[in-house]
């Protein structure tokens, strides 16, 4: 008898429950309200990840060959999608650019990358800022680490007391120790070496580092919700890289490192781009003549950045192209 009231309890009340389930996941990105009147656009993909190899695009939605790893958004229909989906696009991610299937995608718990295997390096490393993030609980952790999402035959150092100071050059964060201090292993993560990159000394205690001050000085301004970036060093086929460190398992040394910065308020999107010569430079603090569009950006990188903006205000399918084409200098002061 208590089973078939059990039975019954279900046959009524699951379907409910599983409306409310898919109805919570249907939208790529969640409005979250964070106790102001900020608001955080957090997606809605499952944390527990690993390495992506291919994403393959089937009915519009971006489907993943490795079962290991799910979207959110892959098992609802997107039939209100109003403009075709690429290949390579990571859906309820704004932060995420096109993923080359000829390289690997890895997902942290608080921040993602783009890594080829080939050059021990990543093409990119995307995150984003808003309240939550934009706290300071936590002191710098010095916890260099090997990736656990990446074999240690594929990482730029062999030990973990290994550095690149012997050839003059920094192991030089992407996304900084500073951006991550809202909690122990959002700091830690920063510390793996797949995050690292050889930089010349001054340029990654100076220039780049005041850059790095400044974005998170964006992030924390009242004309934003939620800051989403970019960053990494030049690697793609094309671009002129200053080497490799052969006895650092060939990592390769970039030239030139990059930022694309996208600003949020509500509906209101602003973006602008940074290309920075590894160097020492004449001054120690960047300004606007470092600054590009970033549709130029993705010229020099042939990266898409943010192909998730065209999908933002379904009212505006031409809004990717209207952000990435200009800078409004007032929203980005230094």
């Amino acid at each position: 008898m208590k089973q078939k009231i059990f039975t019954n309890f279900l046959m009524v009340f699951l379907p409910f429950f599983l409306f409310l389930f898919l109805s919570n996941i249907c939208i790529g990105q969640n409005d979250i309200t964070n106790g102001s009147n900020r608001t955080a656009y957090k997606d809605t993909v499952v944390r527990e990840l690993t390495i992506i190899h291919h994403i393959t695009i089937i009915d519009n939605q971006p489907l993943l060959k490795n079962d290991t790893i799910i979207h959110s958004d892959t098992i609802v229909h997107q039939s209100f999608v109003p403009v075709p989906v690429p290949t390579g696009l990571i859906r309820g991610s704004m932060e995420v650019p096109l993923v080359k299937d000829t390289n690997w995608f890895i997902q942290h718990h608080y921040y993602c990358m783009e890594y080829d295997t080939a050059q021990r390096h990543s093409v990119w490393v995307a995150y984003k800022f808003f309240d939550e993030y934009n706290v300071k609980n936590e002191t710098r952790t010095d916890a260099w680490a090997f990736d656990p999402l990446i074999p240690k035959q594929y990482q730029s150092l062999n030990s973990t007391t290994q550095t690149f100071y012997e050839f003059g050059y920094d192991r030089g964060h992407l996304i900084a120790s500073e951006d991550r201090v809202f909690n122990k292993l959002a700091n830690e993560e920063t510390f793996y070496f797949s995050n690292m990159s050889p930089q010349l000394s001054w340029f990654n205690q100076h220039i780049w580092k005041y850059l790095e001050e400044s974005v998170r000085k964006w992030a924390q301004s009242s004309d934003c919700d939620t800051l989403y970036v970019v960053t990494g060093g030049a690697i793609n086929e094309g671009v002129e890289v200053i080497g490799k460190l052969t006895t650092r398992n060939n990592v390769t040394v970039p030239k030139y490192y990059f930022k694309a910065l996208l600003k949020r308020k509500g509906d209101s999107f602003d973006g602008i781009a940074f290309w920075l010569e590894n160097k020492t430079h004449d001054t120690t603090k960047p300004n606007h003549t470092y600054s590009i569009t970033i549709r130029e950006l993705e010229e020099k990188t042939g990266i898409d950045f943010f192909p998730n903006l065209r999908f933002a205000v379904p009212d505006n399918p031409n809004l990717e192209d209207e952000v990435e084409t200009t800078i409004d200098i007032t929203k980005w002061k230094f």
